[in-house]
């Protein structure tokens, strides 16, 4: 057994432990910090702010590709238009598609 300790305890082998956990430490996963690189998703303020400066034009052209069932291309272009994120470009579409849907029954 203190063959072992004498082992793990030279220097090499204690700097080598120490580099893996500050290796391990930089790329954990888990709790983002303070410091990410991920943005500030938008407010619901934000996203309805966003919505209300697309153009009539432009919601024609979105809903050219709805009723092309093309609902990834229409995301697409909302995304390109508003600067919007992937999720709230979604939700802005399917709640358009509901709210077409309502009035053509």
């Amino acid at each position: 057994m203190e063959a072992y300790f004498d082992k793990i305890l030279q220097p090499e082998v204690l700097f080598t432990l120490f580099v893996v956990f500050l290796i391990g430490r930089a790329t954990a996963g888990g709790k983002k910090r303070e410091n990410s690189l991920s943005p500030i998703p938008p407010t619901p303020e934000e996203v309805d702010a966003a919505l209300e400066r697309v153009t009539m034009s432009k919601w024609l052209e979105i809903d050219a590709e709805l009723d092309a069932r093309k609902k990834i291309r229409a995301i697409k272009l909302l995304r390109q238009t508003t600067g919007l994120g992937l999720k709230d470009s979604k939700e802005a579409i399917e709640a358009r598609e509901r709210k077409r849907d309502l009035r053509l029954h």
